[in-house]
């Protein structure tokens, strides 16, 4: 970066390079102390213009991981409003030889209105592309800057870094460690959540030497430690830094306070999704589509959204999107992805759902009732039931004919162990004391011919929510070490929770 305030610095480094070629002893290229405090430190630089032509290749090759690249250069004190020219040679060539990549305007706007002017400017030349570092901006201006009180300079800042946000990128802040002391709000900054790239070349031969034991990782996600750096396959001096985040390399998102369709749905009964995806870089999309579970392919429905914030909520338009109930039956997998400011697609969740179409299905009719109705049509049984001495069990009906019994309908999905002295035995009415006590729920009861244990031990289930949670610490466990075995706890997972969401419905249609 050309920082206007340094130029007689930099002039001095050059003489001090200059040194170096000649082969004076004790002097060496800039270089990252081996014993340097923050755990994890990044090498990178940025670089504009001045730095001509960049062989990227070999800057790779020399162990550089990350470019922040110069977008432009507003002054409005002398009236330049510059478009780098070599933005987007660099920005193509560094992304090609596989470096992170980040972008900065330099501006010395000091009111709202200055501030929103330039970042439109700057905005245009970065349509239709992506960042894996934060889009800066570069304040350094002595004259039209340095002598304003945060409290003057921060709305105007504010509202320039929401306007790049609101754009689809994650916005930050260049400075140097004395311009935030006296111009800039550090709590102001860090509650919304915007990235701090801080200059600070402490007493070191115009930092030369990244200094032993020193770091900014509690205050930075960037350090800018040399203005007048060596890199191989750069002819000029350039400026070098430290990364402390591995977030700007490994993007992810988390959902939290998820309700997702899993287990059994009806045909014609609500069911609306829920929860927040939250990243550190700024999500741009969300999408959630619904697969066949069998085959993989798309079942038709499909919803996009773009929040273009650090927070998008899988409810209001994402939600009505999804109408699971128009589903025809079958077993599907609803995949929700989202595409952050670096341009990546981000697994966001994946929940296995069923549904069905009961016969006895009634608008209005709760979910849970709708399940229960569904596995007495399955077991074959209905109508009510009579008391009786004999060992068989009469049921009457209109037509005063028994209906045939057909498979329990859980015996494919739930097999028991019988360590407790339980197993899987069906348990006919025959084998029940003899009650002349009416039922106060014939639906409810007419499981008990053929799912009693079923439901009890269903139940059971319910109440051992904490297995999930188990499963979920195993899946991440495991992963360090196979991820077919992480995969495997994860299906497990997803399995318990198709298996407690069953229950819950059984549960709620009993109350």
């Amino acid at each position: 970066m050309r920082k206007l305030f340094r130029r007689a610095a930099a002039a001095l480094c050059g003489a001090v390079l200059a040194a170096v070629s000649m082969g004076f002893p004790g002097i060496a290229p800039a270089q990252l102390h081996a014993d340097a405090a923050a755990e994890v430190q990044i090498p990178g630089i940025d670089v504009s213009k001045y730095q001509d032509e960049i062989d990227w290749e070999t800057v790779a090759a020399a162990g550089e991981k990350f470019a922040i690249i110069r977008v432009a250069m507003i002054v409005h004190a002398r009236g330049v409003e510059e478009f780098d020219i070599r933005f987007e040679e660099n920005y193509e060539r560094a992304r090609n030889a596989g470096l992170a990549v980040g972008c900065y305007m330099y501006t010395d706007a000091a009111t709202e209105a200055e501030f929103s002017q330039d970042v439109a400017f700057m905005l245009r030349h970065l349509e239709n592309k992506s960042f894996d570092f934060p889009v800066f901006l570069d304040l350094e201006s002595r004259d039209r800057q340095e002598h304003l009180s945060p409290e003057v300079f921060m709305p105007g800042l504010l509202s320039g870094l929401s306007q790049i946000e609101k754009a689809g990128f994650t916005a930050g802040i260049y400075a140097n460690t004395a311009f935030f002391s006296e111009c800039l709000s550090r709590e102001m900054l860090a509650r919304h959540n915007y990235h701090v790239w801080e200059a600070n070349y402490y007493n070191t031969v115009n930092g030369l030497y990244s200094p032993a034991g020193h770091d900014l990782s509690d205050t930075a996600g960037l350090w800018q430690y040399s203005g007048c750096g060596r890199v191989s396959g750069i002819r000029t001096i350039v400026d070098r830094n430290i990364c402390y985040r591995e977030s700007y390399f490994q993007h992810s998102v988390t959902l939290e306070d998820a309700r997702l369709p899993m287990g059994i749905l009806e045909q014609g009964a609500q069911f609306s999704t829920a929860g927040t995806v939250t990243g550190e870089a700024v999500i741009r999309s969300v999408t959630g589509t619904v697969f066949q579970k069998k085959t993989q392919q798309p079942a038709g429905m499909s919803v996009t959204v773009t929040p273009n914030a650090r927070r998008a909520e899988l409810s209001g338009e994402f939600s009505r999107g999804l109408v699971f109930s128009a589903l025809p039956e079958g077993e599907y997998t609803l995949k929700i992805t989202a595409i952050d400011s670096s341009g990546k697609t981000l697994p966001v969740a994946e929940s296995d759902f069923r549904v069905f179409k009961s016969a006895t299905y009634e608008p209005g009719k709760r979910a849970g009732q709708v399940a229960i109705d569904h596995a007495i049509s399955q077991a074959g049984s209905t109508g009510t039931t009579t008391t009786t001495t004999t060992t068989t069990t009469t049921v009457t009906t209109t037509t005063t004919t028994e209906t045939e019994t057909t498979a329990d309908p859980f015996d494919t999905e739930f097999v028991f162990a019988d360590e407790t002295g339980w197993d899987s035995t069906v348990t006919t009415e025959a084998d029940e004391p003899v009650s002349t006590k009416p039922r106060k729920d014939p639906k409810v009861s007419n499981l008990q011919s053929s799912g009693r244990l079923r439901l009890a031990l269903l139940i059971d289930l319910f109440t051992a929510v904490n297995y999930g949670k188990v499963l979920q610490k195993g899946a991440e466990i495991a992963e360090v070490f196979s991820e077919k075995k992480a995969g495997e706890i994860r299906q497990a997972k997803r399995d318990a929770d198709a298996c407690l969401y069953t229950a819950k419905l059984i549960l709620d249609a009993k109350q």
